[in-house]
């Protein structure tokens, strides 16, 4: 690699970039003091977003930071690598690099999904480590228009016929509005140093073959072809920002989160609108718009139009939906703890959502009506082993007031208990033998009685979560 001379930033001045500088003044506008973490790949478009962020910045190093990923798919791309390397030594910012291994690509994953994922996966993580709140990237209009032209091939509905979004998440996107010509002749006019990547001509990848064979020939017979789609964009978000208005407005008036951070939809309420209306419910309330494929979709449909009681649907990262008697519920996925816990008397102690408390009571005590706070008889389970832990096929108790036992399963279907909190029931036994169905009802050999000396007190409440 033979890069002769590099400029600096600041001689950028011309009336097309102080456009592009009053765009980031209006997009950025509530976030300028934050810390941005700049996609750089070393390509045309990556550079010159470096060149305008520093002019526009000032050169206020500290809130800016390079992220290059090597994908390690060409045998020159540590030429890239340096490259960026050398930009951030030039230009005194802290720069990061990551080499992922192509190896690693699954037979069942395209090239292109699996850098994405990975490189995306690398720009949160030096976000996170570096304290920025956003990742920008390096996206423009023809980006745009291969993009929707991609989603029309896949198949998407309304929402990916809006294309990318300027801001999404923690990702910005400023060069959207602006063609590939209008920021190459930028980096001419400055002489300016990129890479290409000679990837770019291989048609085996779908945005590239939609780039050569597509988009290309069609510019020569139509020069406003990129103003066009990306003008059609946006007339397609204008009726998705109609639909969700709407969308939001049924969630203001139908949605319950409960104590468990649970959003429960009323079935009623949720049946009456259309199939499509509801999906967009349910990606509003997973806050993922814009982010669900084909094969998704198509699952969360299949799941709305069966009412199965207790059926559930896998279909968005991160959560579960479950179809239950009354509601749709929308959970996020936990991790069970993986071990049970002896109890001892005076001691706190924090198990899957709740914080437990066992403590030895004098008798003369008022009874809690609330289920999460139980009064026991202390000499029923005296030196008996407490273990806390999840509920298992087969546990049996005999609940409070009860003649007889009850398989655990049998009393949570009564008692109408759903699916999510089924998973994560717990139970605190004495010697092996079910003494509290937590949150539910005591055994009944342990309750209290006029005779009563010792009171052993257990309780929980839910951790507090930020």
């Amino acid at each position: 690699m033979k890069i002769n001379h590099i400029p600096y930033p600041k001689i950028i001045d011309d009336d097309f970039t102080d456009k592009i500088f009053r765009h980031f003044d209006v997009l950025l506008e509530k976030i300028k003091e934050d810390k941005f973490v700049l996609a750089v790949s070393g390509g045309a478009d990556s550079v010159l977003l470096l060149y305008l962020f520093c002019k526009y910045f000032e050169f206020n190093t500290k809130r800016l930071i390079i992220a290059h990923v090597n994908h390690s798919l060409r045998k020159d791309s540590e030429i890239d690598e340096d490259f960026v390397l050398m930009l951030g030594k030039r230009f005194r910012i802290n720069t990061h690099v990551k080499r992922l291994d192509s190896n690693t690509i699954l037979k069942s994953d395209s090239t292109e999904s699996w850098a994405r994922k990975h490189r995306y996966e690398f720009l949160s993580t030096i976000m996170k480590k570096t304290d920025a709140k956003w990742v920008v990237t390096g996206h423009h209009a023809n980006d745009q228009a291969e993009t929707i032209l991609m989603n029309i091939s896949d198949k998407a509905g309304l929402f990916g016929l809006g294309g990318m979004k300027e801001i999404n998440n923690h990702i910005i996107r400023p060069l959207l509005p602006y063609t590939k010509v209008q920021l190459v002749k930028v980096l001419k006019k400055y002489s300016i140093p990129f890479l290409e990547d000679s990837t770019n001509i291989n048609n085996k990848y779908k945005r590239n073959f939609i780039r050569n064979n597509v988009i290309t020939p069609w510019l020569k017979r139509n020069n406003d072809l990129i103003e066009s789609i990306t003008a059609t964009a946006k007339n397609f978000k204008d009726w998705q920002d109609g639909m969700l208005f709407f969308v939001n407005e049924f969630i203001d008036n139908n949605l319950i989160k409960n104590k468990n951070n649970e959003l429960h939809v009323n079935k009623i309420s949720f049946n009456k609108v259309p199939l499509y209306v509801r999906v967009c419910i349910l990606q509003v309330l997973t806050n993922s718009i814009g982010s669900l494929r084909k094969p998704q979709i198509e699952n969360i449909k299949e799941f709305l139009s069966k009412e199965v009681v207790g059926n559930k649907c896998y279909a968005i990262d991160g959560f579960i939906l479950l179809n239950d008697r009354n509601n749709v519920i929308i959970n996020k996925k936990k991790q069970k703890e993986s071990a049970s816990i002896e109890l001892k008397i005076g001691y706190t102690y924090e198990f899957d959502n709740y914080v437990y408390k066992v403590n030895q009571n004098s008798e003369n005590i008022k009874i809690s009506r609330n289920r999460d706070d139980e009064l026991i008889d202390l000499e029923t389970i005296k030196n008996k082993k407490l273990i806390l832990r999840y509920w298992s096929a087969g546990d049996r108790f005999k609940p409070l007031g009860m003649n007889g036992t009850q398989k655990i399963s049998d009393y949570l279907i009564n008692n109408k208990i759903d699916l999510f909190k089924k998973e994560h029931q717990t139970v605190i036994t004495a010697d092996n033998k079910i003494i509290w169905l937590c949150g539910q009802r005591i055994d009944d050999s342990v309750k209290i009685n006029k005779s009563t000396k010792n009171i052993l007190r257990i309780s929980r409440k839910l951790k507090i979560t930020e």
